[in-house]
């Protein structure tokens, strides 16, 4: 009889300490999600609006002020991660698994050789220094490219739109080296154990669809309320035909990683499949609708390409296929993977998706929009008109 109640006793203390373990992280798990996600949105639409000025594309100059004003999240956004993962260093917050210092202790039950071998580059004192470098690197050329922008609205100056065309250089060099490591610690170190190398480029093209995909909703929320009337179809065209290619790229990086890790079904690296399909039913399969499918057919189309709802539902589409694709890629790593919570999910894209329109619209108030006037291809682009539309 005692025995019979010491184990339900246990049992009982067993479940709700993992109860409270789940309670613990999954509301900071979540939190992070978001932050890095809307933080992604602004990293991809700068890095978009430096692709455009490096090449001088024409048709885009009238849009670069949204892309500027969506990438204002960028210092506030990597301000929100920064803290996070102060709160891992001090222990306050357990995201980051190879952060426990018994992994690197030989004596300790929880050594980790694997972990412990890969110390020189998964250790706090690098690690931060890292992120501070990526937060601090993409806020100054956010806030740079901006500035120098401006000064051209007003100058007309040749000189000022060659400083803007040089920096965008540079952060393109800049950020094509540092997303690399970024990816790597801030998602693929969640699980030291497995490693990829596409994953990187497979997330950057993540940051550069959902970077666009706001862009276009902007944009087009901005026009039909009489806000932005030098936006046209053949704007609106040119972004869904770079929409439409982001989503081939994305499903590319996303099949080429499948099919090799598949072919050649090494344990350590097929755990990361086996271990989604086991925690969220395949979502990993499931998202290639929102993500691939529904674009593919959407905007396969040259008519629907210039077609305002038709766009800006594929576009909305897209945001949530990728908000899955980073729930997927961080969710399950953390400790033995969270349950799928959704009003978690919906109360952290509130917070930071409110605070995210908020910076963005209070920014538009101050500025605009159509403060590209000094660029060379003003003319071009305002009077820019698609062939065939």
């Amino acid at each position: 009889m005692f025995i019979f109640l010491d184990k339900i006793f246990f049992d009982q203390e067993q479940n709700f300490t993992v109860l409270t373990k789940i309670k613990d992280h999954q509301p900071w798990t979540v939190l992070y999600i978001s932050i890095f996600y809307f933080t992604s949105i602004s990293i991809g639409a700068l890095f978009f609006l430096g692709i455009q000025n490096v090449s001088k594309s024409g048709w885009s100059v009238i849009i670069h002020p949204i892309m500027e004003e969506i990438s204002s999240f960028i210092p506030y956004g990597g301000g929100m991660i920064l803290i996070i993962l102060l709160l891992n260093t001090m222990d306050i917050v357990h995201i980051f698994h190879w952060m426990d210092a018994d992994l690197y202790n030989p004596i300790s039950l929880k050594y980790d050789e694997i972990i412990a071998n890969k110390r020189i580059f998964l250790n706090i004192p690098f690690f931060l220094i890292r992120s501070i470098i990526y937060v601090l690197g993409c806020s100054f050329f956010y806030l740079n490219i901006k500035n120098i922008s401006c000064s051209l609205y007003i100058s007309h100056s040749l000189n000022d739109y060659k400083k803007l065309y040089f920096r965008s250089i540079i952060f393109v060099i800049f950020f094509s080296i540092i997303s690399i490591f970024m990816t790597w610690d801030w998602i693929m170190s969640l699980n030291p154990h497995w490693f990829s190398t596409l994953f990187s480029w497979y997330v950057l093209s993540s940051f550069i669809i959902t970077g666009i995909s706001t862009i276009t909703i902007v944009s087009i929320y901005l026009h039909k309320n009489g806000y932005f009337p030098l936006f046209s179809e053949s704007h609106l065209h040119d972004l869904s035909k770079y929409l439409f290619s982001g989503s081939l790229l994305w499903t590319y990086l996303w099949f080429s990683q499948f099919l090799l890790y598949w072919y050649g079904n090494i344990p350590e690296e097929i755990t990361y499949f086996i271990k989604r399909e086991e925690i969220y039913n395949s979502i990993h399969f499931w998202m290639l609708i929102p993500n691939f499918l529904i674009p593919f057919f959407g905007l396969i189309s040259s008519k629907s390409k210039s077609n305002y709802k038709i766009v800006f539902s594929l576009s909305l589409i897209l945001l949530i296929g990728h908000y899955i694709d980073i729930y997927n890629l961080i969710a399950p790593d953390i400790h033995e993977g969270i349950k799928f919570c959704v009003f978690e999910i919906i109360g952290s894209l509130l917070i930071i998706g409110g605070f995210f329109i908020y910076i963005l619209f209070s920014n538009f108030n101050k500025r605009k929009l159509n403060s590209s006037e000094g660029n060379p291809f003003f003319q071009e682009s305002k009077n820019y008109k698609y062939p065939h539309i």
